[in-house]
Parts: C-alpha cells; structure tokens; sequence
C-alpha cells in the first residue's frame, strides 16, 4: 500500500496538483525508550500521524485517503475518518486488501456507518467494487493501480519452456505449497524443468522441506527478495509464470508477467479472476488444486500456439494499467470532489 501510495502522489504530481502526504508510520526512534514498547508505539504513531494529518486538512482541498481492511482500520483510517469528517473535508476513500469481505462480514455494523459518509469510494479492481456493493449497496468507483510496466521488457516466445516462475512472498495465503506440488507433477513429465521462487517470508524453511520430500528441491531454487533489476531478468529468462494464492486483490506480480509476456497460470482467488479472463489472458483454476494447476502449466508446454495467444493478450490487458491511462481517472474523480 505504501509503494502504491507513493506512486499516486508522483503521478498527481505530474499532472500539477499540490501534494501533501501523511504518514501513518512515524518516523524510527520517535517518542524515546516508551516507543519500543509496541502497545505504545502503536498510540504514539496514532497521535503523530492525527496531528500531521490535522496540519495537512488545512493545507488541501480534498483528501484521498488508502485504506486495508484489517487491524489497520481501527487503529488508522477509523480515527482519521472521524477527524477528516469534523474538519468538514471532502474526502475519497481508496480501499484496498484483498480480504475485506470477511472483515465486513465481522465488523460491518461498526464500519458501514463511516464509510457511508465518505465522498467517493475507489478500488482497484472489480472484484473489491462488488464486495462494497454486497456489503454496504455502495458505488465504488473502479481506478486500476498504477503499474509501472515501461521496465518491462515484452519478450515474444516461440516456445515455452518448463521454466516457471513465481514472484510472491512465502506466506500462507499465497500457496507456494500448492505450487510446489504442481510443480512436481510437470517434472514427471518434463525432467528437465526447473522452478525460481523469488520472495522471502516466514515459511521458508517448512517450504525448502516439501521441495525435498517431493523430490524437487534440486530442480528450486528459493531466491529469497529480490531487486527490481533482479525482478526484470528473472520475467527475461523464465517462460510461465505461476501463482497459487488463496487470497487475494489485484497482485501487480501478475501485471508484471503480462508485460513481460509470460502467459500466467493463476488460482481464481480474490480479484483475480478481474484481471485474468480465463483462457484468454491466463489461464485459472480452483484454489488449492495442485493437480489443475500443473494441468494448465502442462498445457501451455505442449501447445505454443495457446502460450503466445495468452501472452499477446495479457500484454494488451496490461497496457489498462499504464500510468498515462490512470492519470485521467484519478485527476477528474479529485478535481469533482476537491473543495476548498
């Protein structure tokens, strides 16, 4: 969210708009000794971050405001809401995260009175659009995020190669379990196969162990985070990409993909199927399904022909997500709402 936050400010930027930004990090080493304690931290970053965003509402005409749906709620946008609201500030909402359902499930009586009197609700993909709708009967207005797609090379492959690629982190809810399983059914059928995993993350270790009971751990590598350079080559030398998530939004790992014309084989988790149209710009399957996966992996082996439709379509799909074609949208929406 923060890199995504980023991004906007530099694009408005550009466009001419005055930009303030408000943090809600506070700096390192603010507040003294009482700050590393982390139920103090968490209420010194609150009132640090309530009094910048006093300073700013002063200073700005409309507010765009990101916001996930978790912890970070309570502690941040709920509070800041309350504030935007008494300064009587026009204010647009950018919801993010790929599991608000289930958190509107839970919390919806609490939340759905503050989110009604926000401006303009905003989401980066259709998929979070119909989740405000379902909850609330709320509009949202779809604004994709910004991809930054020029340092992607799009390279056209006659054939593709049992080189899979995956970009996440490991954590739970992005199935490289599940990857790793599918993996080891294409090796049956393609020895020669090989599998980077670029991310870091808490499961390593029980991941590394799963490679090697399945047998595969010498044809994986565990890159660990990579740079944006690193990430650049890898798309250059690898031929499908694969993700196995179990939730998810809008994953700008896959936007990188198209651009860099991999097709994608992917689980329909979350917003994914949004951005993914099945059998045309990737290919999808149930989450959890190991066995579909490695099906649709295998497919696109044998049949080229299917690879390179899927990636000249993808590469087509990506360009929505282009700076110069969300500028636009995001300038006209603040410029509606902007107030003095």
């Amino acid at each position: 969210m923060a890199i995504q936050a980023e991004k906007l400010a530099a694009l408005l930027r550009e466009q001419g708009s005055e930009v303030v930004e408000v943090r809600t990090n506070g700096a390192s080493g603010q507040g003294g000794a009482m700050a590393r304690i982390p139920g103090v931290r968490s209420i010194i970053n609150l009132a640090r971050f309530l009094r910048d965003l006093d300073s700013a509402l002063r200073r700005t005409d409309v507010v765009y405001f990101l916001s996930g749906f978790f912890n970070f709620y309570f502690w941040v946008t709920f509070p800041a809401l309350l504030l935007i609201y008494a300064r009587r500030k026009p204010v647009v909402l950018s919801a993010r995260g790929g599991d608000a359902a289930r958190f509107f499930r839970r919390y919806g009586k609490l939340v759905g009175p503050v989110l009604r009197r926000v401006d303009k609700i905003t989401t980066p993909s259709g998929f979070l659009r119909d989740v405000f709708r379902d909850a609330f009967a709320l509009e949202a207005q779809v604004i994709p995020n910004i991809a930054d797609l020029d340092q992607f090379e799009f390279r056209r492959r006659d054939q593709f190669r049992p080189r899979l690629l995956v970009t996440r982190n490991l954590e739970q809810i992005y199935g490289i379990d599940t990857v790793l399983r599918a993996f080891a059914l294409v090796r049956e059928q393609h020895p020669d196969a090989t599998l980077v995993i670029a991310g870091g993350g808490s499961l390593r270790a029980e991941l590394e162990q799963l490679a090697a009971e399945l047998k595969v751990d010498d044809a994986v590598t565990f890159h660990g985070p990579v740079s944006h350079a690193q990430i650049q080559r890898l798309y250059g030398e690898y031929d499908i990409y694969v993700n196995a998530s179990r939730i998810d939004n809008l994953p700008g790992s896959l936007l990188e993909a198209f651009a860099s014309g991999l097709p994608v084989v992917s689980t329909r988790a979350g917003g994914i199927p949004y951005m993914v149209e099945d059998g045309v710009t990737g290919m999808l399957v149930a989450v959890d399904d190991h066995q579909a996966l490695a099906e649709q992996v295998l497919r696109i082996i044998d049949d080229p022909a299917l690879g390179l439709a899927l990636a000249d379509a993808a590469y087509a799909e990506s360009q929505k997500y282009a700076r110069k074609n969300v500028a636009p949208q995001l300038v006209n929406l603040l410029a509606q709402h902007a107030r003095p």
